[in-house]
């Protein structure tokens, strides 16, 4: 990888919303023209690949934008990720949902945008099955549950003895009122017989910062929003998601093999493209993609973050997505959640 392109990889990680999408733009644009000028003209005449992805800054843009850098020269066009924010990833959806059907246009989803939001939202924009084609799931996420430093449990045991010792409940927070943190947080709560506190946020930022300021004892969130805090000792991970450890952090046991069982579905992102997309054109993104996850570096750049590559065919995912929605959904009608 060249100077300049890490240089520019590091600015796009830092750099605000606007500034970003202007970069990304202006990059493509520039590449367009030198590819107009003659420079692989036999991609000349190819639009560029648009990810949309439902926020900037958090996992999901993470691994959108290192896919996208890998992704370009194997469909031999440029590919950029395009932040779509609000109401929790439908507004990207129906933006990729209304868009044309070309193979220019893709969704990279964490998995609640398909398993937990048609459960939770009625009216929806869109039809999660008729309007889109999943493609191929791309990730498997480490999931954590954090607590902040000073409190005074170091394995999931010892924090429900803690909890347990307490007349008042323990406050968790999450992103908000049906993402995928607040299901962890139900579940936990049914695995251990917990009294604790649900605080919805908007976002996963300010729930950390939330946890490291001790206003909230914890949080379950994807690793790669963690792992600085965890590594910096800022934050104490209990426990995984999981019924297996992370490699970028070995050391933290699961839930599952605490004692805890219950809490050991893992979380993905997956990439989905426009109902009526031709299916010569799915396949052809699909075996991009696959060739992309195998990249060593791409891997290496994953798994440091605590995300693991993990192709699937799109047969897979669309019964991956069928699978997870029946069983968030039995969690969502047990613990009577209810979208704000």
């Amino acid at each position: 990888m060249s100077p300049a392109f890490v240089a520019y990889d590091f600015f796009l990680e830092t750099a605000g919303l606007e500034m970003r999408r202007f970069c990304n733009a202006f990059a493509a644009a520039v590449l367009a023209v030198t590819l107009g000028l003659g420079i692989g003209s036999a991609h000349a005449q190819q639009k560029p690949a648009r990810l949309l992805i439902f926020a900037a800054g958090g996992p999901v843009d993470f691994v959108g934008r290192i896919l996208a850098a890998k992704l370009s020269p194997l469909l031999g066009t440029p590919v950029v990720t395009e932040p779509r924010p609000g109401a929790n990833g439908v507004i990207a959806a129906q933006a990729v949902a209304n868009a044309e059907p070309d193979g220019t246009t893709l969704l990279l989803s964490s998995s609640g945008l398909f398993t937990i939001t048609p459960t939770l939202t009625r009216d929806l924009p869109y039809d999660t099955d008729r309007d889109f084609v999943p493609v191929s799931r791309i990730v498997v996420n480490a999931t954590a549950f954090v607590v902040g430093a000073s409190l005074p449990a170091n394995n999931v045991r010892e924090f429900v003895e803690f909890a347990n010792s307490r007349k008042e409940p323990l406050a968790f927070g999450s992103p908000g009122i049906g993402n995928i943190g607040h299901l962890w947080i139900e579940t936990f709560k049914a695995a251990t017989r917990l009294n604790i506190t649900h605080v919805p946020y908007k976002g996963i930022a300010p729930v950390l910062i939330d946890v490291l300021g001790g206003r909230v004892a914890g949080t379950f969130a994807d690793m790669p929003a963690l792992l600085p805090h965890i590594k910096s000792g800022k934050m104490k991970a209990l426990g995984l998601v999981g019924t297996k450890r992370n490699s970028a952090a070995p050391d933290i046991p699961t839930i599952y093999e605490q004692g805890f069982p219950g809490v050991d579905a893992l979380s993905w992102y997956g990439v989905l493209a426009p109902a009526k997309t031709p299916p010569a054109v799915v396949a052809k993104i699909a075996e991009a993609l696959a060739r992309a996850l195998a990249d060593p570096d791409l891997k290496e750049r994953l798994a440091a973050s605590g995300v693991e590559s993990a192709w699937s065919t799109a047969e897979e995912l669309k019964q991956l997505i069928q699978n997870d929605r029946a069983r968030l959904a039995k969690i969502i009608v047990e613990q009577k959640i209810v979208a704000e």
